[in-house]
Parts: C-alpha cells; structure tokens; sequence
C-alpha cells in the first residue's frame, strides 16, 4: 500500500518526466528559440533574430483578432515582404497576415483590441540593444495614422519592429500552439505562439 509521501513523489516524477518530454519536443519543433517571459519568445540563429510577443492575445483571442507585437533584425541586407510572414494553426491551416482592408472594415474592434493591449505590451525593441538604428513597419494603420508599406529593409544595423495582425477564419481563435512564422530568401524563423 502506498504512503501519501510515495504517491506525491510518483506524482511529482510523473509530472516531471511529462514536462520533459514537452519541452524536448518543443526544443525540437522550435530550435533556436528561448523564451522572453509568460508571451514572449525570441529565435536567434547566424542569420536572423526574430521576437515575438503576444501578452494580451495570448489570454483573450475569443474574437476574430489576434495581435503580436514582433521585431526583427538580420545579419545580411534583406527586402522583408508582408507574405514573408504566416502564422500556422495547430491543425497544419497557414494564415497569412490579415490585409488592410478587413483590418479598415472592422476598425472598432481593433481600436479596442489595441486600446485594451496597451497596458500589457512588452517592447520587444529591448531584445535588439545591438542594432543602433531601427524603424518601424507599417503593414497596417488605423485611419489618420500614416500610410502602410508591403515591406521593409532590416540588416546587421537596423532592425524593424511593428504590429502583426491575423484574422481568425472561424471567428474566434482556439487554444493551442501555433506557429509564427518568418520566412524570406532562404532565412527562416519559426516561434510558437501559445494561447490559453
């Protein structure tokens, strides 16, 4: 018969061993990957660096929006294109970023999706303290707000920083783990974007 202190402990190395296998297979699935606190995650390899941070989506996706606040910076001079970037869902489903006009068509949700976000964004710029210049990319902007551009340059001296923006095609975004993806003229960097 098992003592309650024989049960903790078989408890607790289950658990522990299940834990390991996650964040092995988590190692596998995302290398280069460390994560920056509870919805942050960077990707570094020789090539590019990639940051993502999703704090407020990670905990409220029950609407048809999810954004992430992203950066990225490369060591060779690269034209980033808005489809460079696609976020894949748990079941395999590639979403390109949401285009400007269903973000214009539903502007008052996302000027309250941002408005609530703004107390829980993380600066992803902090991860680039390398990079002496840096800029903005516009791939959306709320009307009044400037002009938006389909792409942007980053190099080993420059890193870009903006808003990503996808829309769900069911509604509402599931939980689970999803893929945020960079990919551009052979550099590719893939972070897992968690929502609970």
């Amino acid at each position: 018969m098992f003592t309650m202190s024989c049960r903790l402990t078989l408890f607790s190395l289950a658990l522990n061993l299940t834990l390991a296998g996650t964040a092995q297979a988590q190692d596998e699935l995302f290398p280069n990957t460390k994560e920056r606190g509870r919805a942050a995650i960077e990707y570094r390899d020789d090539a590019v660096q990639f940051v993502a941070a999703y704090y407020y989506s990670q905990r409220n996706h029950d609407s048809v929006w999810l954004l992430i606040e992203a950066g990225v910076t490369t060591e060779e001079r690269m034209t980033v294109h808005r489809d460079a970037i696609r976020l894949i869902t748990p079941d395999g489903e590639e979403l390109a970023l949401a285009t400007q006009e269903s973000f214009g068509q539903d502007i008052e949700r996302i000027r309250l999706l941002i408005q609530n976000a703004a107390p829980s964004r993380h600066g992803v710029r902090s991860y680039f303290n390398r990079r002496p210049q840096s800029e903005s990319f516009r791939f959306f902007a709320l009307p009044g707000r400037g002009t938006i551009a389909d792409d942007f340059v980053v190099d080993r001296f420059r890193a870009a920083f903006g808003d990503l923006f996808f829309e769900a095609p069911t509604g509402a975004w599931e939980e689970g783990t999803f893929m945020l993806v960079l990919e551009h003229e052979g550099v590719r960097a893939a972070v897992p974007i968690e929502l609970e």
